[in-house]
């Protein structure tokens, strides 16, 4: 696999950091790293609402997979802007780059070059995260709330469940090494790199 290839997908619990970690192993990497940059780039490429993308995440709705497998007229607004913002994804992944959230691993699955990562960490540990960076926040019923809401999200995209080991190359419990991990991913990326250049 060489760099230009090279995509990296990172779904996570709600408080281990994973956007951060995101952005420090892009940074390692020396590749562009996308987040909420995704939700900007699909609604002024297909002229929706941005705030309503965001939104889309953040809704739980019944685990009826839809996916990728095409649209009629039995699809809501959300399922077309979820179908218009992975292809953003696709498009993005035509180059090298780390993507955090947004169903990109499955969006990717059929991307042989794709590396798909999972963060978790005990409810503990992104408790404090949560109250070190959100105070205002609750932290104990926030990230139960976030963690339902993306696992609802995930189920009904994609039919698969969030944060089920099968799904991923790697999960790793970032309470321990905490922004560090971003190091020991960067390490483990380049490991494989070099492993799949040799086959």
């Amino acid at each position: 696999m060489k760099k230009q290839d090279m995509v990296i997908t990172i779904s996570r619990e709600y408080g281990t950091g994973g956007h951060d970690i995101g952005k420090r192993l892009a940074a390692l990497l020396d590749v562009p790293f996308y987040d909420s940059e995704i939700v900007k780039m699909t609604a002024q490429q297909h002229n929706l609402d941005e705030d309503r993308l965001n939104e889309m995440e953040n809704q739980s709705k019944n685990p009826l997979p839809f996916g990728l497998g095409g649209f009629g007229a039995v699809a809501d607004s959300d399922d077309r802007m979820f179908i218009l913002q992975s292809q953003t994804i696709l498009e993005l992944a035509q180059k090298p780059c780390v993507i955090v959230g947004r169903c990109a691993d499955y969006v990717l699955q059929n991307n042989p070059n794709r590396y798909s990562i999972f963060l978790y960490s005990s409810l503990k540990a992104r408790m404090e995260n949560i109250k070190k960076f959100h105070p205002e926040q609750n932290s104990a019923t926030e990230t139960v709330k976030m963690d339902r809401r993306r696992a609802a999200y995930y189920k009904y995209h994609t039919g698969q469940e969030w944060g089920k080991p099968s799904n991923y190359h790697l999960c790793m419990d970032t309470s321990t090494l905490g922004p560090k991990a971003a190091q020991v991913l960067a390490d483990v990326v380049r490991a494989v790199q070099q492993e799949r250049e040799r086959t």
